[in-house]
């Protein structure tokens, strides 16, 4: 028979099994119902979902055609006023005028057609939208294209004083108006059309050969009246929200929109099999993910089971272990070679010793026995009795006390002890370890570190020491001084907090030097420009050297001695140095060798943008002949304070040498440089000791791309500062201008009146243009010396009174090429070279030598044309009297798109109405 314990066991395992198997099916029932519940939840989302994205698609779609109307209706309305504006009005060919300036409108193709062209059924539209067009009303409408496709048409009608004579039409293709394309994440191939207010059919994208009407199409599905009738007023009320209907064993989705235009709407429709959001897979991957939920579940609870049935035979096992571990603390305490003892905490009394303490002693085990530690151990009893009963520190209950042994011998030991608790008794289990020779070295080491202390302090470098971890262990006063931590505050800190080295250039961190040794074991010196920042903040420059501390046999490295040195009078004659190699000393700015070496440190890292500016001082030489080489000095002075004072924090500004300077400004471009040239030009700065003013010549160019080179920007900076030069009358390059000039006014009926004027008006136009100083300065050489090649055509020719015969005027058409030439061969005149070659270019190309046209003759040419041409009307010649400045802008306006550019005609226009004040000119469209 089995015995009752058996039993037991056997009802218990039972019971288990029960119990297992209740939990599992209840689980699985919750799990079931659970996810009935979320089926629901995620049919209704679907629906959500897929009305959501069919609304904003249908929306999307609405807004394009809009957009393709709107659009269509405002190229018709750009090109009518085209026709208008034109001389030619609304007669002549308007279709080959519409072609020419297809450009006017961004991809829509215009197309006119006659009364008699509509009437003739060219253009088939309905007898209402005909009678639209009659009474001037622009039309959209379906017409009937190749095959079954229909097209879009705008029709914009045009009238005369006669009634209407054509109309202006676009067609827009029905594949641009629908598009089948939809939201992929969500559904695929929805039906899309456009109707009428009444249903009917105008655009079809899914039967397109269909022109019924949507709601006949809808009963067809099965839908009542009523239904039917639903959907039809939710497509009338702009389809503010999609309708649902289930037929034939699908479910559809509808949407609508308004479109704005003829009481349109766009529809659109998707099957539920096209939808790609399948509640039916969501719920699959629910099932699949609880199922395997369930399994885990399942195998968990099979674990717990199996690990309840298993602990009794791990109780057994434990038991075994701990009687073990017993035995093997007893052979511990018996068998060590440590000194162990048992002492009551109460009473002093020793409870047990083990072997090796008794034969340190020089005891028998009966002997030890009963003993109290006071007889040995020759502290006073009242300081025994105290550590004893108080709290020790971290388990020491004496550290190096004397003890006397049986033979009378006194030595050191430490004893360190643990409070443990045996039958409601306060036991305390110490270990004694002999420190005798410990305490010896200690003292000597004592006299050796009192002997290292005196030696730092004498020292005049600062000295540090750490350990491995990197805290300061010793600091002597110089270090102290230095770092700003006294009186011993820097000791057991770690050397990055008392320490703090930085780069004097950039501030960044330095190294930490203590660390570095660590880690490599070697002998390390700090980076040249570094500084210790002392505790309230103020750098001292220093150098020094990091060496490791090893020990005398292992090597290991035990930690870090720093010696350094307070190095501020050489950094401030080092910087001395250095500020006189890259500084001018009469002004105090940068010098050749500096700004050279800046621009090749730009160049090497690819900095863009970087501006120039150059400046050349008028009119040095004769200051110092005059006023003496002090007053020179003092001009120098003050062009280098204001160009200091009137370039930013980041620029460079530099003397190359004599009277030139430059600013190197990086990082920015080039209206920024402009903008500092306009704020030099606006100061004034006297010569001292006369009235005079100083002048500068000043010039700007940018590198703006990391394949050049700031060199290249320099060169430029300078040849546009040369070339301001020329027009600068106290400049002796200006000689260069003046001579040419005195020929050109000798041999022709050119003044240098004349030339002013045209600078004038070039200005002007340059102004509300917004031109740049260096294109202003364009503006300018070209105003003077663009008919300076006439000093090569025959001077009777010049001056010849009445028309010139083919031949005269063949010479005279040569003076641009002549004046190219003459430009060329005179380095500071190069860059308007190709200037005064094509100023007699024309708008419409028929202009000489090269016959350019439009936008490829260059806008200060342009410019010129108009200018030139009103101070020739306005001025008396010899072979024509003057005329009004009526009549010269009446001329103008005529020849705007022909002989000049619209632009630049229509805003020397606006020129002169500002400057005569009256209504002579009123501003017209299309220029």
């Amino acid at each position: 028979m089995k015995s009752a314990k058996e039993k037991l066991v056997l009802a218990l395992k039972k019971g288990s099994v029960r119990g297992f198997v209740l939990i599992v099916l209840v689980f699985t029932m919750s799990i079931g119902l659970l996810l009935l519940w979320e089926k629901q939840k995620l049919d209704a989302e679907f629906e959500r979902i897929v009305a959501s994205s069919l609304n904003t698609n249908t929306q999307h779609t609405a807004v394009g055609i809009k957009r393709d109307i709107t659009g269509a209706l405002k190229s018709l309305k750009t090109a009518e006023a085209l026709l208008l504006s034109s001389e030619a009005g609304l007669a002549g060919d308007i279709q080959e005028r519409l072609d020419r300036n297809s450009g006017f409108v961004s991809g829509d193709f215009v197309t006119y057609l006659s009364t008699e062209e509509i009437e003739e059924g060219k253009l088939p539209i309905s007898q209402e939208d005909a009678e639209r067009l009659q009474k001037g009303v622009t039309v959209i409408s379906a017409v009937v294209g190749e095959g079954v496709k229909k097209d879009l048409v705008i029709i914009r009608p045009l009238t005369g004083d006669s009634g209407m004579i054509g109309a202006l039409c676009i067609r827009l293709k029905e594949k641009n108006l629908l598009s089948s394309a939809s939201d992929g994440g969500v559904y695929q191939n929805p039906y899309s059309c456009v109707v009428t207010g009444s249903g009917e059919i105008i655009y079809n994208t899914y039967q397109p050969e269909h022109r019924g009407n949507l709601f006949d199409d809808l009963r067809g599905y099965g839908l009542s009246e009523t239904e039917a009738g639903k959907i039809a007023i939710g497509v009338m009320n702009g389809g503010s929200s999609s309708a649902a209907f289930f037929r034939k064993g699908d479910t559809y989705f509808l949407s609508s929109a308004h479109l704005e235009y003829n009481g349109w709407y766009l529809v659109t429709v998707v099957r539920g099999p096209d939808v790609l959001l399948r509640s039916a897979v969501l719920f699959r991957d629910v099932v699949t993910t609880s199922i395997t939920t369930v399994l885990i579940t399942v195998s968990a609870a099979g674990i717990v089971f199996y690990q309840l049935l298993s602990n009794k035979e791990k109780l057994k096992a434990a038991q075994r272990s701990n009687r073990a571990f017993a035995s093997r603390f007893q052979a511990m305490f018996e068998q060590h070679s440590a000194l162990k003892v048992v002492i009551d905490a109460d009473t002093g009394e020793i409870m047990d010793a083990n072997p090796a303490l008794l034969r340190y002693f020089g005891f028998e085990k009966q002997e030890m026995l009963g003993k109290n530690v006071q007889e040995l151990n020759l502290l006073p009893g009242d300081i025994q009795l105290q550590k004893i009963h108080g709290k020790m520190d971290a388990g020491a209950l004496f550290v190096a006390a004397p003890h006397r042994l049986r033979s009378g011998e006194t030595r050191l030991l430490d004893v360190y002890a643990s409070e443990i608790w045996d039958k409601g008794r306060r036991l305390l289990y110490a270990i004694l370890f002999d420190v005798t020779q410990r305490e010896s070295y200690r003292e000597e080491l004592l006299r050796e570190k009192e002997l290292l202390h005196t030696t730092l302090q004498s020292i005049g470098d600062g000295v540090v020491t750490t350990d491995r971890a990197g805290i300061i262990t010793g600091i002597n006063a110089v270090s102290e001084r230095l770092t700003g931590w006294g009186d011993g505050q820097a000791l057991g800190r770690p050397f990055s907090e008392v320490f703090v080295l930085r780069n004097e250039e950039t501030g960044r961190l330095a190294e930490n030097p203590v660390q570095k040794v660590l880690e490599t074991g070697l002998v390390m010196g700090l980076a040249n420009h570094t500084e210790l920042v002392d505790r309230q903040g103020r750098p001292t420059p220093i150098a020094d050297s990091a060496a490791p501390i090893r020990g005398d046999e292992s090597q290991d490295i035990m930690g870090v001695v720093m010696v350094f040195r307070d190095v501020s009078s050489e950094k401030a004659h080092s910087r001395e140095i250095e500020f006189l190699s890259y500084h001018d000393s009469l002004t105090g700015l940068y010098n050749r060798r500096y700004i050279e070496e800046t621009m090749s440190r730009m160049d090497a890292a690819g900095e863009v943008p970087v501006s120039v500016i150059m400046a050349d001082v008028n009119g040095l030489k004769i200051t110092n002949d005059v006023f003496g080489h002090s007053a020179g000095d003092a001009l120098l002075k003050s062009v280098a304070k204001m160009m200091r004072e009137c370039s930013g924090r980041d620029d460079f500004v530099a003397r190359l040498g004599g009277d030139e300077f430059v600013i190197l400004m990086p990082g920015k471009g080039l209206e920024e440089a402009e903008a500092v040239i306009r704020r030099i030009r606006n100061i004034q700065v006297e010569i001292k000791g006369s009235s005079l003013a100083l002048s500068l010549s000043l010039g700007c160019a940018c590198k703006d791309g990391a394949d050049t080179a700031v060199q290249a920007a320099l060169q430029r900076a300078e040849e546009y500062m040369y070339q301001q030069k020329l027009l600068d009358g106290k400049s002796y390059r200006n000689a260069i201008i003046s001579t040419l000039l005195a020929t050109l006014y000798e041999k022709s009926n050119e003044t240098e009146e004349h030339s002013k004027r045209l600078e004038k008006y070039c200005h002007a136009v340059g102004k509300k243009l917004q031109l740049s100083f260096k294109e202003m300065d364009e503006l300018s050489l070209l105003a003077l010396l663009h008919d300076v090649g006439k000093v090569g055509v025959n001077p009777d020719i010049l001056r010849k009174p009445g028309p010139l015969t083919d031949a005269e005027w063949g010479e005279m058409k040569r003076h641009p090429e002549i004046g190219f030439r003459i430009a060329q061969a005179t380095p500071e005149l190069s860059s308007v070279a190709e200037l005064i070659l094509a100023h007699h270019e024309r708008w419409d190309g028929g202009g000489y030598p090269r016959g350019l046209k439009g936008e490829e003759i260059p806008m200060a040419c342009r410019i010129l044309a108009v200018t030139d041409a009103y101070d020739a009307m306005i001025g008396k010649r010899v072979y024509r009297p003057a005329v009004t400045v009526e009549q010269a802008a009446e001329e103008i306006r005529k020849n705007m798109g022909t002989q000049f550019d619209p632009q630049m005609a229509g805003l020397l226009l606006e020129v002169l109405q500002e400057e005569r004040g009256d209504l002579f000119y009123k501003p017209q469209g299309g220029f």
